[in-house]
């Protein structure tokens, strides 16, 4: 079994929980934590890209992120005890006590903390907020992606809303990843329940068609990413592309011109086959890798028009 103790890339590092900070071993909740049993939860994932040359790592639309979060608290009346602004600074400087020098995911979660089972009612129970940065490489695994329609669907906005990072509706999301690549694709790209297309496991879906470049509407439940908004506005502002937000069929994939998915884990990558059909002649299009190299040197903090949209963390020595 592997452990924050047993693992060497785990074992020095620490995490904001309970209001400080700790070694990452000594962040623990009881069994009886209602979230753990329920999913009384939000959560956000968030990209640390290391810069090398300027020896910094650039956190990626740091304050959208927890604005979104904040957003989830309210759904779920989480009651923690920050604003926008102090959940950024708490991250700013976690990474740095954590002096990573490489690229690392950024994981904060905001849940019921209350040591409660039997209670299904969200109103009276305590909430926390802890925070875990992590080295993070490849999340798909590969630069250009095999994938399958799932055959689970997307749920709803009336059972759970998907335009919030909530816990429990990831077991979705989970069930489809694990039946692609049990089935020995990459990733799934899952349909709602009218049966168009959704969004991949935990990325958004765009195709690229007659020039245009298409996405489905966030009425068809798909998450809100920022990295989707990112890339649409970069494919609007830099290559003067028409997106269109609308409703898109499964068939219209297997006649798109591109297709590629985008999220903070995944980034942009480029999908080269869907349900052993290939993606037009089976390669990264030519959108797809002008976009792709765009967001990659806006993201390591290389582009300095966005570099607006990084927050800058220096590792350090740091006694805690």
């Amino acid at each position: 079994m592997t452990t924050v103790e047993s693992n060497p890339a785990f074992r020095d590092l620490y995490a904001f929980f309970r209001g400080q900070i700790v070694p990452l071993s000594e962040a623990r909740v009881n069994v009886m934590t209602h979230a753990l049993h329920y999913g009384t939860g939000v959560f956000e994932g968030i990209r640390g890209n290391w810069n090398e040359e300027q020896g910094v790592i650039n956190i990626f639309r740091l304050r959208e992120h927890y604005d979104r979060l904040l957003r989830g608290c309210r759904l779920l009346m989480l009651d923690i005890p920050y604003t926008a602004d102090d959940l950024c600074e708490i991250t700013v400087d976690l990474v740095e006590r954590n002096r990573h020098q490489q690229d690392i995911y950024i994981r904060p979660l905001a849940y019921k903390s209350a040591e409660m089972v039997a209670n299904l009612k969200l109103q009276d129970l305590a909430s926390d907020f802890t925070l875990i940065t992590v080295p993070f490489g490849n999340y798909l695994g590969s630069d250009t992606l095999r994938c399958c329609t799932s055959s689970w669907r997307r749920v709803d906005d009336p059972m759970i809303p998907a335009r919030l990072k909530i816990c429990g509706i990831y077991v979705n999301s989970i069930l489809a990843k694990t039946e692609a690549t049990l089935a020995g694709y990459d990733e799934a790209i899952i349909l709602n329940h009218d049966g168009h297309v959704c969004e991949g496991s935990g990325e958004n879906l765009f195709l690229v068609s007659d020039g245009k470049l298409h996405t489905s509407s966030l009425e068809d439940n798909v998450l809100p990413g920022i990295t989707r908004e990112t890339v649409i506005q970069l494919a609007q502002s830099e290559l003067g592309l028409d997106v269109v937000e609308r409703t898109i069929d499964r068939s219209e994939l297997y006649l798109a011109d591109e297709i590629f998915l985008t999220g903070t884990a995944a980034h942009l990558t480029p999908v080269i086959e869907l349900d052993h059909r290939p993606i037009a002649d089976g390669k990264s299009g030519p959108i797809s890798t002008q976009l792709q190299k765009m967001y990659f040197d806006i993201v390591v903090g290389r582009n300095p028009k966005y570099q607006h949209w990084c927050t800058a963390a220096s590792p350090r020595l740091v006694t805690v």
